[in-house]
């Protein structure tokens, strides 16, 4: 309350000193200044501190490892006051098989957090109950986000499911296909036959099956990454930053990744970006990397539900 206390004091001063007939010093008016300026510093502080707590309980760490796998997870905001939006990244780390989660709220602010919450938490909750498959996991997201939504929201998301026998399992809803990087260097989404509407729009769900291999990386993002755009309008090209996703180091490769966005953008981004970088290190001896000249097998659909 010390700012508008003072501007009113200052303010009194100035009118009772008009009132007798003295000029008003203009060093009365600039002296609030330094504090004002102080105070909403304060404030603006504060309420980076609590975007940050919200956003720690919305987006919990990611493990660097799961069955099968090491990872490497990444969240840019557009907004750097608030440091938190819609998007999502959860992975549930039980269990011989790892699940995970990566989506896009529609829409921004506090409504979108909101629903990403609801989505993150029917999760991990369906993820806890025992003997439930990868389709009546999202089947139960999909139920607890339509019964949050407004008339106009919805989620994309992405569900996977490893198995370290050399598969995962995908559900998409209306969400940009994961990229898989192969051993040989080549660059593929892991694109379903059909795609299905977001959650809360009630989608028909489908479940695709793709072969993996040892050494394979796969990237999962949201589509701040594909939206991004140079001050002229041009895209970010994801398909061409194969270097950056190869370095040997999974942490720098997802560092790289984002330092281009960045320099592509100029640091300007008009959509939050979340990434999720998956590399392989399945333990069945019988899928190893594929041979210099030997495609990796492709992935297929096995089923709707």
């Amino acid at each position: 309350m010390a700012g508008p206390l003072l501007s009113l004091a200052v303010t009194a001063f100035a009118a009772a000193q008009y009132a007798i007939g003295r000029p008003v010093a203009p060093e009365a008016w600039l002296a609030i200044a330094p504090l004002l300026a102080s105070l909403a510093q304060r404030r603006l502080g504060q309420a980076r501190a609590v975007a940050r707590v919200a956003q720690s309980a919305l987006l919990r760490e990611v493990p660097r490892s799961v069955a099968a796998a090491r990872l490497a997870s990444r969240y840019l905001s557009a907004s750097a006051e608030s440091q938190v939006g819609g998007d999502l990244v959860e992975v549930i780390a039980d269990g011989a098989n790892p699940r995970w989660l990566v989506g896009d709220t529609r829409g921004k602010g506090l409504p979108a957090v909101r629903l990403a919450s609801v989505a993150a938490t029917s999760f991990r909750d369906a993820c806890a109950q025992p003997g439930l498959s990868l389709t009546e996991v999202v089947r139960a997201v999909e139920e607890s986000v339509t019964r949050a939504a407004g008339e106009e929201d919805f989620v994309t998301a992405v569900f996977a499911e490893l198995d370290p026998a050399g598969w995962i399992q995908l559900v998409n809803c209306g969400h940009p296909p994961p990229l898989r990087l192969s051993t040989d260097g080549e660059l593929r989404p892991l694109a379903p036959a059909a795609f299905t509407a977001p959650l809360g729009l009630h989608p028909d769900l489908h479940l695709s099956t793709f072969s993996v291999r040892t050494g394979d990386r796969l990237l999962f993002f949201t589509d701040g990454l594909l939206e991004a755009r140079d001050r002229a309008g041009r895209f970010f090209r994801v398909d061409q930053q194969i270097q950056a996703l190869s370095r040997p180091d999974l942490q720098a490769a997802a560092d790289e990744l984002l330092d281009r966005l960045c320099a592509h953008t100029r640091r300007r981004l008009d959509d939050d970006v979340a990434v999720l970088l998956a590399e392989l290190t399945l333990t069945d001896p019988g899928l190893q990397p594929a041979r210099p000249g030997q495609q990796p097998a492709a992935g297929v659909i096995v089923g709707a539900a």
